[in-house]
């Protein structure tokens, strides 16, 4: 096993895309993995892993989860040596500001470039398209795939409202945006588009005390993209042993648990309403997204001990619960049925790679 140790933070504010990691990471046999929430990622960070992971969701509600003590811990693990890799609304926490509790952090010298002079308006349906960030709004003019790459080479990775970087002064940018795919959705018009994003920066790197971030605003550990995945790994600067995904993800299981039961019911509520769509925070969710989180669990389910079970299991319950009594249009008003699914996937999936790594995973068919 490789002496490599990732920390990942999946606390308040992430959204379902840290299971990518996940399955990246599981797929390439890299198992040395953590799943942490806020307090878990600051006891983390004292233990000076490899690599600490921060990815995409509300950047405010991650910001306010990791201020004071636990900003204080990253800047300290950053500046002894460590490496941090943030993706998304994790790129976004370590740029200059002076807007709270970003303010705290400003360990890059890097500036946003997709960023407007007035706030957000009435008439924007969702964060998908711009977020207020103090007097000003980030803005996304384009969502989905994208050509990157760094003057030699190109591949092919997906944005979600990860940051467009100006030209940085100190740090170094490592990709591009090269320019958009067919698949590309224009959230402005063309020139618009074309003005913010093409030829500017979609990673940089940064040096800060005796450590380093790499700050990516696309999402290179997408699992349709394997290019992108290999860069990510290159990146991070992991082992890659490409281990086939089914070795780990598969385990039989002989019979029907609480847990099964529990997801089942969980995945016909979300699918019944899988074309709604619902806000909690500044972060925009639907079916597919929790049913992403759901199918996370499903995967690992076999390889979780009884307890961690049945905690799962009364998570999901209580965000079926939620979800069935607030509907869509009210579900942010109590507790938040993803942030409950969120918390049960990290469970299932932090104490499934800790089962890969004690060599109690069994696959199917070996």
């Amino acid at each position: 096993m490789s002496d490599e140790t990732v920390l990942v933070y999946v606390g308040k504010g992430s959204s379902h895309s840290w299971v990518w990691l996940a399955d990246l990471f599981e797929a390439r046999g890299m198992l040395d993995v953590s799943f942490v929430d806020a307090a878990g990622f600051v006891r983390g960070l004292d233990d000076t892993p490899s690599l600490a992971v921060i990815s995409g969701g509300d950047g405010f509600e991650i910001a306010s989860s990791l201020s004071g003590f636990g900003f204080n811990a990253l800047r300290e693990f950053i500046g002894r040596g460590g490496r941090y890799l943030g993706i998304c609304a994790g790129a976004y926490l370590p740029l200059p500001s002076r807007v709270e509790p970003f303010s705290q952090l400003n360990l890059s010298n890097t500036r946003i470039r997709n960023i407007r002079m007035e706030p957000t308006t009435s008439t924007e349906p969702s964060p998908r398209l711009a977020v207020r960030y103090g007097s000003c709004s980030v803005f996304h003019p384009v969502r989905g795939e994208m050509v990157i790459g760094n003057g030699t080479d190109t591949l092919i990775a997906p944005i979600y409202g990860g940051p467009v970087f100006s030209e940085p002064t100190v740090d170094r940018p490592v990709l591009r945006y090269l320019s958009f795919t067919p698949r590309t959705t224009l959230q402005a018009n063309l020139r618009m588009a074309e003005e913010v994003v093409i030829g500017h920066p979609a990673v940089v790197k940064c040096n800060f005390g005796d450590g380093q971030l790499i700050l990516a605003g696309p999402h290179l550990e997408h699992p349709e993209f394997r290019e992108a995945n290999d860069c990510f790994m290159r990146l991070a600067r992991l082992p890659d042993q490409d281990r086939p995904r089914h070795d780990l993800l598969s385990r039989a299981k002989s019979e029907t648990t609480t847990l099964d039961r529990s997801l089942a019911d969980l995945k016909v509520t979300i699918t019944g309403m899988e074309r709604a769509t619902f806000i909690t925070g500044a972060k925009q969710w639907d079916g597919s997204r929790m049913l992403e989180l759901a199918g996370a669990i499903e995967r690992r389910s076999g390889s979780i001990d009884g307890d961690t079970s049945q905690a799962v299991s009364v998570l999901l319950d209580r965000s079926r619960e939620n979800l069935m009594s607030a509907g869509p249009d009210r579900v942010s008003d109590s507790d938040s049925a993803p942030d409950l699914l969120v918390e049960a996937a990290r469970l299932v999936v932090d104490n499934h790679f800790r089962a890969a790594r004690d060599g109690f995973i069994l696959a199917d068919n070996h």
